[in-house]
């Protein structure tokens, strides 16, 4: 079986830290100057906000596709959970805000679904 979707997954974690650290770069530069802690108080500054969870998403990413890859590196199955997890992630996330990278999600979300039925079959043979 090709080991893909873990790859992909880190892909996709690398597009959105490169666009978030490109895209709110003085934002983030002002937050470094200001110290880290403390500087993105709840409800009062957006802008940081969105700058942080987007390069947490991101970064989430690249850890959930490194263990992705390191499974399908090791022929293991993934969890049903993961895959019902992203499932759920991705269409809420696709439904709420559908001018997104959210549809991305979709491809390693299917190929999640379709390795657990490949190992499955494998088994059984």
């Amino acid at each position: 079986m090709k080991s893909w979707v873990g790859r992909s997954i880190l892909v996709i974690g690398m597009l959105h830290t490169l666009v978030g650290v490109v895209a709110f770069h003085e934002v983030l530069f002002s937050i470094l100057r200001e110290g880290l802690f403390n500087t993105i108080p709840l409800n009062q500054q957006p802008e940081r906000e969105t700058a942080f969870w987007f390069l947490f998403t991101g970064l989430s990413l690249l850890i959930i596709g490194g263990l992705v890859v390191w499974i399908e590196r090791n022929n293991m199955d993934t969890p049903a959970f993961l895959s019902w997890s992203f499932l759920s992630i991705t269409t809420v996330g696709a439904i709420i805000m559908p001018v997104s990278g959210f549809w991305l999600l979709f491809i390693p979300t299917i190929g999640l679904f379709r390795r657990r039925r490949n190992s499955g079959a494998e088994r059984i043979q």
